[in-house]
């Protein structure tokens, strides 16, 4: 018997053995790696360091971009759009020789079709079988960016409207304090603050795209829910109110509203009030009004208060209009004239009758 033949056969026969299992784990390999490279949800470029070419390109990024695979082979990336010109192409290829890797975390990319895209861009050096080649691999982050857009703006928005808010308060709080005694400043400045809590709530809860006059009245006047239909009236156009004319008009409603429980026609047991809103025949002027009837006689104040001032000049600033104001015997009147635009959402400023 040949025993060195024998051995040298069960060690040809132990190579090929290997050699066939490191075969078929590359082959696994590469089959899981074409898997991952076309089903892969962001996109990848493969390109000839060399020549600067693509080489390959999966399937996101076709669908990205509208072109067809063949569309992409032997381009240079800056030629799909993916950098502005041939200069970032170079400078961007120093830095990959001198790196290994470049980001990029927003960067402009246009469609076939001219669809605007943003992304982020990470490539690579690595080996391929003794040749090196780069990677790119391209998130698209278009709804990202319009998000984060969208949430500075909101933002904004919300530091805006506080800071307009807080300046209201601060008004509200300085004029309370110049017109109202010790005993009655925490009341009156608790009874403001809490009128505009209702009308900031109505708009909160609109998402502010504005009011509805009637809603807004009802919130002001709640103390009064069980006099609404009989002795409280509201007649006229069903209006909604932008969120300036809402913060204003819902004041001086609260203003009037408490001055009418107080001394006005809701202080007896026969007034009443009328509330009426309309629109200009083509629809450029909006109207509203407070009529008080059968109250106690109405005597004209000595002096002018904060209240006075909140449904006069705050409303009149706020909507750019005019108001009237009549301490007539029969009872206290207030009339406000605007243009539509300033008082009514944009939806609603044409002169139809939109429903509230």
């Amino acid at each position: 018997m040949d025993v060195g033949r024998d051995a040298s056969e069960r060690g040809k026969t132990h190579e090929i053995t290997v050699q066939q299992a490191d075969y078929d784990i590359l082959r696994i390999s590469e089959i899981r790696y074409r898997r991952l490279f076309e089903a892969a949800q962001d996109g990848v470029l493969l390109v000839d360091p060399v020549t600067r070419k693509i080489a390959d390109a999966n399937p996101f990024m076709t669908r990205l971009l509208g072109y067809s695979h063949a569309g992409f082979v032997g381009k240079e990336v800056f030629e799909i759009g993916l950098l502005k010109d041939e200069r970032a192409s170079q400078e961007m290829f120093v830095a990959l020789r001198a790196n290994g890797m470049v980001r990029y975390e927003d960067l402009p990319l246009e469609s076939e079709t001219g669809v605007h895209h943003e992304v982020e861009v990470v490539a690579n050096v690595y080996d391929e079988g003794g040749h090196s080649i780069i990677q790119f691999n391209i998130r698209d982050i278009t709804v990202r960016k319009r998000r984060e857009a969208h949430n500075a703006l909101l933002l904004a928005e919300v530091n805006h409207r506080a800071r307009n808010l807080l300046a209201v308060v601060q008004v509200i709080a300085q004029q309370t304090t110049r017109h109202s005694d010790q005993a009655s400043f925490v009341t009156r400045l608790t009874e403001r603050i809490r009128g505009l809590a209702a009308s900031q709530d109505l708009l909160v809860d609109s998402a502010w795209r504005g009011v509805g006059l009637r809603e807004l009245v009802g919130s002001q006047l709640a103390h009064f829910t069980d006099l609404m239909g009989t002795r409280v009236r509201f007649v006229g156009s069903p209006l909604r109110l932008t969120p300036a004319a809402a913060q204003a008009i819902g004041m001086a409603v609260h203003e009037m509203g408490t001055n009418a429980g107080k001394y006005g026609a809701l202080s007896n047991g026969d007034g009443r009030v009328t509330i009426s809103s309309g629109l200009s025949a083509d629809g450029s002027m909006c109207t509203l009004s407070w009529v008080e009837e059968n109250g106690p006689p109405v005597v004209a104040p000595t002096h002018s208060g904060f209240g006075r001032k909140v449904i006069e000049s705050m409303v009149e600033l706020a909507v750019d209009g005019t108001t009237e104001i009549v301490y007539a015997p029969s009872g206290f009147s207030w009339k406000l004239e605007a243009p539509a635009s300033e008082v009514l959402e944009a939806a609603h400023a044409n002169g139809s009758d939109p429903v509230s």
